[in-house]
């Protein structure tokens, strides 16, 4: 039997030919390649990568999804699918911080998927992480438009905005609670 491997997400399926859609994240059959040699059947931390991955694309689907409705007129349809959007968000969220709790787990999960064990490096990283998301957001506006695609650019800009906003707020709490 071969080994497929989910590129959205990582989940491993053993088969002929590759699943139709991948179980974990619902990436179509495309998305699948053949494992490396090697490599085997998913072990839970792999379970637990690729469920945090899974879900993660997911939420920007369905929140792109949303906003496509909300510009076709169709309101009930775009908060219908931001509510699946905010279920696969704590979904993965407790991914991470259930994964995070196991040390057999936590010890074989990527660093980016795990909470430390104190909530203020948490908030530390995360204000690390906005801040270099503003500046990367920044430098992919300033292509967007050196590139003519204006509308993307002034996209990026509002998202780093955002991120300015975000690393401004933890700020704020770092200073208040910590």
């Amino acid at each position: 039997m071969k080994k497929w491997k989910c590129a959205v997400c990582g989940y491993i399926h053993t088969g002929d030919t590759a699943p139709e859609s991948c179980p974990v994240c619902y990436a179509t059959k495309d998305k699948f390649a053949l494992a490396p040699a090697g490599e085997q059947g998913m072990t839970l931390s792999a379970y637990l990568e690729a469920n945090i991955k899974g879900e993660t694309w997911e939420v920007t689907h369905y929140m792109a999804m949303a906003l496509k409705a909300q510009t076709l007129g169709l309101p009930e349809v775009a908060e219908a699918l931001y509510r699946i959007a905010s279920e696969e968000a704590y979904h993965g969220a407790n991914f991470i911080q259930r994964g995070s709790k196991v040390a057999a787990l936590k010890s074989k999960m990527d660093s980016s998927n795990q909470l430390s064990d104190e909530l203020k490096k948490d908030v530390e990283q995360m204000l690390s992480g906005e801040l270099n998301a503003h500046k990367g957001k920044n430098q992919a506006a300033s292509l967007a438009k050196a590139e003519g695609y204006d509308e993307l650019a002034g996209f990026f800009r509002i998202a780093a905005e955002d991120e300015s906003r975000h690393a401004e707020i933890l700020k704020g709490l770092l200073k208040k609670y910590f």
